[in-house]
């Protein structure tokens, strides 16, 4: 895999109506065949309509159509935890 974007600065709307600002890496494999999609500062219950956000306005300039498209969702580390990664529901 090799990284295709880094922390591209996106925004969002959330379920309650509020304007969101998330980061989103994109790692692809030599044949664009899979991808890795890596949400940052986007908490994992709002994580679905930022993908949807992504899916309208950056993803298919990056993409083709048949690419797999794997989705994470970083969560950021607490005290004395290490970060985590949260895969989504239908983007494996």
């Amino acid at each position: 895999m090799h990284l295709l974007r880094r922390n591209h600065q996106f925004e969002f709307r959330s379920p309650s109506g509020d304007d969101r600002h998330g980061a989103a890496d994109l790692y692809s494999d030599a044949g664009a065949t899979r991808a890795v999609l890596v949400l940052r500062g986007i908490p994992a219950a709002e994580a679905p309509r930022a993908l949807a956000c992504l899916n309208h306005s950056w993803l298919p300039y990056l993409l083709r159509a048949d690419t797999s498209l794997l989705v994470l969702t970083l969560r950021p580390r607490a005290d004395g935890e290490k970060a985590r990664a949260v895969v989504l529901p239908l983007s494996a």
